[in-house]
């Protein structure tokens, strides 16, 4: 059965597309708007006349395509030196092209899918039981009586008939059958929709969620530079807790004395070094003049009796020091640590949140799941309706569930 008729450049017609229902069609309009065009067309599909006038005027070919109940498309292309037909497996864009035709000539694949052929006699006669003009609106009744005669007598043809008229009765039969099973289906369909009335809200709380989420997930890469800050304050805050404590320890201490020159210590250290250096090497001369004899009567030196006031000077300076080292003995050891009570409840109250994104991206994670599994549901669903049963039309289960609608989304 034919159900779309594409004409163009085809007579009268530039582009006229005609959607065909199934069993009775009736094409009905005022003169001369191109309706036995329609049949001529037809006849043209099925015989392949040889006449050029179907060509439109201005136009270099004329085309007729019909698309099949079964899928199949079946076009013949009028030109003006030939004709040719081209035919298109289900699914498949480039087409079988049957060229070099004799005059009149069907090729028998495109005879078998079109299936109107004339009906053939013994004696060579053709009678068209499928389409006729306005002259011959129906067929034998302008023939002879022979022809007519043979046809009816004919056995081949009459159990053709008969079987045509089994087939149609089983097809009508078989369609009542599909009708009832698909008004069935139709309603499983609108109890199944009527269940699916939630959807719209799940997605809209699966969407918040998400949004919900992604909120969540700033937060989280925020957290070490919020963390950082934290710890930086509470360093800072314990260096000027210990800063304050030190200042108030201090504020009570007597302000320190002037440090005396220290160009004078220097100089009586290092001569008292020269002097140990000194001292030393007359030891290793007394050693070294020990067996000697006794010298005679010694005198006392002005630079002994120099080196020895030094060394008195000297020894009231370590005495100073060793006062001002025990005068800083007694002072209080500095302040310990801060109290690091603070930091462990904010670390404490990472953990908590870590725990409830966690939480929430394993729900995030389910409710994904579960909504991809009812996808597949209603994909799976809407894959045995097959078509809507409103239109018509195929049942999309990716717009069906982007716009999560029932008839508007198909």
């Amino acid at each position: 059965m034919i159900r779309r008729l594409t004409l163009t450049n085809f007579m009268a017609h530039a582009s006229t597309i005609l959607e065909l229902a199934p069993g009775l069609n009736v094409l009905c309009g005022p003169n001369n708007t191109g309706k036995s065009a329609v049949v001529e067309a037809l006849r043209c599909l099925a015989n392949n006349p040889s006449p050029r006038h179907y060509i439109r005027h201005g136009a270099s070919e004329a085309r007729v395509e019909a698309l099949l109940d079964d899928g199949w498309r079946v076009a013949w292309v009028r030109r003006k030196a030939h004709a040719l037909y081209e035919v298109y497996a289900p699914g498949q864009d480039e087409p079988q092209v049957f060229a070099k035709l004799g005059r009149s000539m069907v090729p028998p694949e495109v005879a078998k899918l079109v299936k109107l052929a004339p009906v053939g006699f013994d004696k060579g006669d053709e009678v068209d039981v499928h389409l006729g003009d306005q002259r011959h609106p129906i067929f034998l009744l302008d023939k002879p009586g022979s022809l007519m005669a043979d046809f009816l007598a004919s056995s081949t043809e009459s159990a053709h008939l008969m079987a045509m008229q089994d087939a149609l009765r089983e097809k009508t039969r078989r369609m009542k059958t599909e009708q009832r099973k698909l008004e069935e289906a139709a309603e499983r369909a609108r109890s199944g929709l009527d269940r699916l009335s939630a959807l719209p809200g799940v997605s809209l709380s699966l969407e918040r969620l998400r949004e919900d989420g992604r909120v969540l997930q700033d937060r989280a890469a925020r957290m070490p530079a919020v963390q950082a800050d934290v710890e930086r304050m509470e360093r800072l805050t314990g260096e000027a807790r210990t800063l304050r404590s030190r200042t108030s320890l201090l504020g009570g201490l007597a302000k320190p004395p002037s440090p005396a020159p220290a160009a004078d210590l220097a100089a009586t250290l290092a001569a008292v070094d020269a002097l140990r250096s000194r001292s030393a090497s007359i030891r290793a001369t007394l050693a070294r003049l020990a067996p000697l004899a006794a010298p005679g009567g010694l005198r006392l030196c002005a630079p002994l009796a120099d080196a020895c006031a030094q060394a008195g000077s000297l020894r009231a300076l370590k005495a100073r020091a060793s006062g001002r080292l025990a005068a800083l003995a007694g002072l209080s050891p500095p302040p310990g640590l801060p109290d690091p009570a603070p930091l462990a409840g904010l670390v404490e109250s990472m953990d908590v949140l870590a725990g409830r994104i966690a939480k929430g991206r394993a729900w995030l994670v389910e409710r994904e799941t579960a909504l991809s599994a009812l996808s597949e549901r209603i994909a799976a669903r809407l894959a045995e309706v097959g078509e809507c049963p409103l239109c018509g039309a195929g049942l999309d289960a990716a717009k069906f569930l982007r716009k999560a609608g029932g008839h508007g989304a198909a």
